[in-house]
């Protein structure tokens, strides 16, 4: 019986852990309500909230079986044999071995429910609440869903061959970034992108958003091992020291290019930079290679906002950056 090697420690904390992922849901709408102008801030905010509510309906239906499917035989989708939830219950995934399934089931909700959130920062200020919705449901259906069973599914085709993604950079960060980039593209650019500079209302909006997503993070990357493990403490480790580099050399860097002034901004957008980077790597790396990673991040992070002037794109808040 698969149920018996259920373990009430490994199962409390990713229980705990699914908490903190929800948590970085609002932390994504402050984070953007303070870079985006005053009158969009509560609309931001809101949007990542029924994105949550929206997503996580999806996975209900469908969304995790599609997704993480362990019955599919195909490379690419899994089936439909966990629709609705039926037959997941106390019986452990695959990939979750001493947790039951239900609880495996909760906290990779919260990811698919994170990601599309994070995608909305790219059409920020263009897109009503009734077609973010549509897209929400139908992205992560058509998106997330399947490139989450490519890299964690059993028989998804890049798990197959081998990819380490501990904690989603490739479903979550990669899919976001360019699912930001692409709803620019076809909404086009805000009135005045270009003649008018579009700069953060509230600091204190960035800061605290900054503070929810890293607090969360710690849930991300340490509930990756799905275990009450040194492997989970070594991805907080890790992720704790990317975020702290991060924030620092992108500051740094930035004091050099505007005017020998320290700013919040700057502070926090490094540090979701490392917070980025280090998550596929999270539960394989040592602390010392975290520094490398949020050194890098941040600096590489920092230059890549100026891609949206040099191309001419208006990634609104600087997601695909």
């Amino acid at each position: 019986d698969a149920s018996s090697l259920v373990n009430s420690g490994d199962t409390a904390w990713i229980l705990v852990s699914s908490a903190l992922v929800f948590i970085m849901a609002p932390g994504v709408g402050y984070f953007y309500s303070g870079m985006a102008r005053s009158k969009n801030a509560v609309s931001l905010v809101f949007l990542c909230m029924i994105a949550m509510a929206v997503v996580s309906i999806q996975w209900m239906i469908w969304g995790y079986s599609l997704a993480l499917s362990d019955t599919s035989t195909n490379a690419f989708i899994g089936d439909l044999s966990y629709g609705l939830l039926l037959n997941v219950g106390d019986k452990p995934h695959v990939n979750a071995p001493t947790i039951p399934g239900d609880v495996y089931a909760i906290f990779q909700c919260m990811f698919a429910a994170l990601t599309p959130a994070l995608a909305l920062g790219g059409a920020a200020e263009r897109i009503r609440i009734l077609p973010a919705v549509l897209f929400c449901f139908v992205w992560t259906t058509i998106v997330y869903d399947p490139i989450a069973y490519w890299s964690w599914a059993p028989k998804g085709w890049m798990n197959v061959m081998g990819s380490l993604d501990y904690a989603g950079g490739t479903p979550v960060h990669i899919a976001s970034g360019f699912g930001a980039l692409a709803f620019s593209l076809v909404l086009g650019k805000r009135q005045g992108f270009g003649s008018e500079k579009f700069a953060p209302h509230n600091y204190l909006n960035i800061i605290l958003g900054t503070s929810l997503l890293w607090f969360g993070w710690f849930g991300f990357n340490g509930g990756s091992a799905v275990a009450s493990n040194g492997r989970a403490g070594l991805a907080v480790t890790v992720t704790h020291i990317s975020a702290c580099m991060g924030g620092l050399s992108w500051s740094v860097i930035a004091y050099f290019r505007h005017g020998k002034k320290f700013s919040s901004f700057h502070f926090c957008s490094g540090a979701i930079a490392g917070l980025v980077a280090i998550t596929p790597a999270s539960g394989f790396v040592r602390p010392w290679a975290a520094l490398v990673f949020g050194l890098l991040s941040g600096i590489a992070c920092h230059f890549a906002v100026d891609f949206k002037e040099k191309f001419g794109f208006d990634d609104a808040l600087d997601v695909f950056a």
